[in-house]
């Protein structure tokens, strides 16, 4: 597998008065992801932090899905972004960001 971790994080623009953007509220988390990964994820490097069109969960957003495992998440702000590297890509915590994640019964 080239990537060891691969994260898609919603970046969808709507026009104004459509249906709410990932983008109206995620510019932050993503640059934050994306400073941050490399030095958070202890495996050989191989991590991608992606934009990506629309995830189609718009109501939940901001949020990602983190490949290969599949798990969705929604991240209101750069303290979750910060837990989510540190918690769950760092050490496979998935009970310290437990909060975070999107349940399949969502949206």
């Amino acid at each position: 597998m080239f990537y060891e971790r691969h994260i898609f994080v919603c970046e969808n623009q709507r026009a104004p008065g459509e249906r709410i953007s990932c983008a109206d509220k995620n510019a932050e988390i993503l640059k934050y992801l994306k400073q941050n990964s490399k030095t958070a994820y202890k495996g050989n490097g191989k991590i991608r932090i992606q934009r990506a069109g629309c995830l189609d969960r718009c109501e939940l957003g901001p949020v990602l899905v983190s490949y290969p495992e599949g798990r969705w998440f929604s991240l209101k702000s750069t303290d979750d972004a910060k837990r989510f590297l540190e918690k769950y890509i760092a050490s496979d915590d998935l009970d310290s960001v437990k909060d975070l994640e999107i349940s399949d019964l969502e949206n």
